[in-house]
């Protein structure tokens, strides 16, 4: 599998340039006998050829004029907050705020995103809230920002005329597939926002590119431009990779071209050594491995040397992590937990508080199963008195009950005495809620929304015949022994039934009204799960002193770079595939290439706008057509040359085989891996895939109309052109897929830039399929 560039001989190359080189032999037109016209007739050929010969830098700046119109067209519209920059613009502020955050990708594009509005003194005040929150209200530079990650965006057709123009391809192809991308309603909708896909993609184009110029030096190894491309490749790699970890896929196409090509290179027939060998093995390990993976690492470093503080993304992490953040709760906060305590429990993953109240559950639920009618446990996210629970020893004492009189008396009670009734590993407890003075208890009763899990309820205190159901064992995360203590923030520990062996677990979907749409908190039947764990924020009336303060300081123990970067890649893991909830816009890869279903972004119902990202559908159907036409064509010449029959040019065909060979592997690399993956997935996810596509039917476009290979092909996207097109044709057939894209971009573009609202017919007339679910069909 490689790029190759139509191989032509010196003889190839002289009969291409007479065949390009004005007749001097032809007679003038008639009429034209006089020295006047032959001498306008010279000037005129000659005009002609210059702009033969410049043709490809025309169609270069062509492709990126194109572009920017297309990406920065209104980019200041809509002034609101736009699908994703919920996410990738508040990330950007918290870099500039230099607060803890965590995200399931790598951070490179957030980081060129704060990057950005730190060059034009954004200070993050804006946290992205909601879609459809106003720019201009709250002073966010959001103009800056869109065309800050506009620049990446409008890099991408350039990118792909050069890939194209590089790999051999006329001028004609390497402008149609241009083109094609410059005019695709989803890159457009994506490379105009503050979102991060089209940084990822840029850097995949790249990698791609540099490879395409290492590999046209193959005869020319080890010298500094061979370095160069080769190194330019891995860096490209590693900044695809840092960005999002879909990245590895282009490192799995590259990686494959590489293997093929060692594999020609290890050929005893091409007089290689086993030494020369191991050089390229290792220049190329060294500049494909060792450097995407450096920068990676190294992006990461800058991640955490930036986000130095506190923030949203805390609780994520295991307590050592969190202790080196500044004005993190368990910094400042770590106190042991005593029984007779009144204390909190938060929920890692949620972040909701446990609490209950007088409300109760209804007799029946939606689906007619019937409750205990038991008081209410739920999962809040406001910190409220509802939150606060007594924990007491399992086993009741004469002993613990002095001791409650003179603690909630008010009595100064010794340190020493205090440590005897501290909370430890695996200690059995019963939880009292203060303001209703029951006990935590779970039962034999399904939960209201997770019929497998048991439901989480309240007992009376002298309800003695069901006390066993109250009875909870505290086990620390990670504790190594039993004498390991409770301790507020720093300890993540489960609560689990004795008799039902089932942890309390809550999980993000809401409650109906009568659950006040708090989260449902039931028990989990699989108890060592790590959504099960639970921290205690605080104890009620209990804040540490100035000496306190300074004690805690001194016993955080460092985390050094490398055990934060391995326990962030961990949680990076977990959360990526546990990203299984239904969004109501998601897809399956199946659909993504016969733009069966696009995504909805935002909303104005005042002025009947919206924007929905969306391929464009001509584009992306003729693009499925051309990938199923190149593996029928290559299947049959594959049989004919079996029966020795020559139906097209060697190097038309070594070209098809490899050159767009490589193109559609990059394709089938870039989409095949979503079927394995068991997260929500959405139409975005295609967009690489869709880019090679259009490289595909640019190639097929070339394989149809141009059988003269060498009289056409591209040494370099900026060198000489000797032919521009065959014949009229060809003209004509580039005319009509041109015409086709451009002529569905438009029609769509209401949809794409949200900048014109349509009637309702307006709307129907644009639903070419019915799941294409566009807003104000009525």
């Amino acid at each position: 599998m490689s790029i190759d560039e139509p191989q032509l001989t010196r003889r190839q190359v002289k009969d291409a340039d007479k065949q390009a080189a004005p007749d001097a032999s032809a007679s003038n037109a008639p009429g034209d006998s006089s020295e006047d016209g032959k001498q306008s007739k010279h000037s005129k050929g000659a005009a002609s050829n210059w702009f033969v010969k410049n043709s490809s830098s025309y169609a270069f700046t062509l492709v990126a004029v194109l572009s920017f119109v297309t990406r920065y067209w209104k980019i200041w519209d809509p002034a609101q907050v736009v699908f994703d920059e919920v996410h990738f613009g508040k990330f950007a502020s918290y870099y500039l705020r230099r607060e803890y955050h965590f995200d399931i990708h790598p951070p490179l594009a957030k980081m060129v995103i704060a990057l950005g509005g730190w060059l034009v003194g954004y200070d993050g005040h804006f946290l992205f809230e909601k879609i459809g929150m106003d720019y201009m209200s709250n002073g966010v530079p959001y103009i800056l920002l869109r065309g800050w990650v506009a620049m990446f965006g409008f890099a991408l057709p350039p990118l792909v005329y050069m890939i194209m123009a590089e790999s051999g391809y006329s001028v004609a192809a390497s402008l149609l597939a241009g083109v094609l991308v410059t005019f695709d309603n989803a890159l457009v909708t994506q490379g105009r926002l503050i979102l991060l896909d089209n940084i990822m993609i840029f850097f995949m184009l790249a990698a791609v590119y540099s490879y395409v110029r290492f590999f046209k030096l193959r005869y020319r190894a080890f010298g500094t431009q061979w370095w160069t491309w080769l190194l330019s490749t891995g860096a490209m790699l590693g900044c695809a990779v840092s960005c999002k970890m879909v990245g590895l896929l282009t490192m799995m196409l590259i990686g494959s071209a590489v293997l093929y090509d060692l594999w020609r290179i290890i050929d005893i027939r091409r007089g290689t050594t086993m030494a020369q060998f191991t050089q390229h093995f290792m220049a190329r390990a060294f500049a494909l491995l060792a450097v995407p993976f450096a920068l990676y690492i190294s992006f990461f470093y800058v991640h955490l040397a930036v986000l130095t503080s506190s923030g949203p993304g805390d609780a994520y992490h295991t307590a050592k992590f969190q202790m080196q953040l500044l004005n993190n709760p368990m910094r400042q906060s770590s106190f042991d937990v005593h029984f007779g305590d009144e204390i909190q429990f938060r929920h890692r993953d949620t972040g909701v508080y446990m609490e209950s109240s007088t409300d109760r559950y209804p007799l029946r639920y939606a689906d007619q199963r019937v409750s205990s009618q038991g008081q209410q446990v739920t999962g809040a996210k406001k910190r409220s008195d509802n939150a606060y629970w007594r924990i007491k020893p399992a086993q009741a004492s004469d002993e613990f009950a002095q001791f409650m009189v003179r603690k909630q008396a008010g009595e100064a009670i010794p340190a020493e005495e205090t440590d005897r009734w501290a909370v430890h590993n695996l200690d059995f407890v019963q939880l009292e809620h203060v303001n209703t003075g029951m006990n935590l208890r779970t039962h034999d009763v399904a939960s209201p929304m997770t019929a497998t899990n048991m439901e989480i309820t309240t007992l009376a205190l002298n309800d003695t015949a069901k006390e066993a159901d109250t009875v909870w064992q505290i086990k620390i995360d990670h504790a190594k022994t039993n004498a390991t203590r409770l301790q507020t923030s720093a300890s993540f520990m489960r609560i689990v039934s004795q008799k039902h062996g089932v942890a309390v677990w809550t999980h993000s979907k809401a409650l109906p009204d009568w659950g006040h749409k708090h989260q449902e908190i039931n028990g989990n039947k699989k108890p060592e799960d790590k959504s099960t764990l639970w921290t205690v924020p605080r104890i009620r009336g209990r804040s540490a002193s100035a000496e306190e303060l300074d004690a805690m300081a001194k016993k955080i123990v460092k985390m050094g770079f490398l055990a934060k970067f391995a326990e962030l890649q961990g949680l990076m893991f977990r959360h990526n595939n546990a990203l299984t909830t239904v969004h109501p816009f998601q897809s399956t890869p199946l659909t993504w290439p016969f733009m069966v279903r696009g995504i909805s972004f935002w909303t104005d119902k005042d002025s009947r706008r919206q924007i929905y990202l969306m391929g464009n559908p001509v584009g992306w159907w003729i693009s499925d057509v051309a990938l199923l036409m190149y593996g029928v064509t290559m299947v049959m010449i594959a049989l004919l040359t079996r029966r020795n029959v020559e139906v097209v040019d060697g190097i038309v065909q070594r070209h098809m085989l490899r050159s767009t060979g490589f193109i559609v592997a990059a394709w089938v690399l870039h989409y095949v891996p979503f079927f394995l993956m068991g997260r929500s997935l959405f139409l975005h996810h295609y967009l690489p895939s869709s880019i090679f596509a259009y490289m595909t039917t640019a190639a097929l476009f070339q394989f149809a109309s141009i059988m003269d290979y060498p009289r056409f092909a591209l040494k370099h996207w900026h060198s000489n052109v000797r032919a521009l097109v065959p014949s009229g044709v060809s003209v004509v057939g580039f005319g009509i897929l041109v015409a086709a894209q451009v002529a569905c971009f438009m029609y769509f573009a209401p949809l794409t830039y949200g900048t014109t609202g349509l009637s309702v017919d307006e709307i129907h007339s644009r639903r070419w399929l019915s799941t294409y679910d566009l807003h104000f069909q009525t």
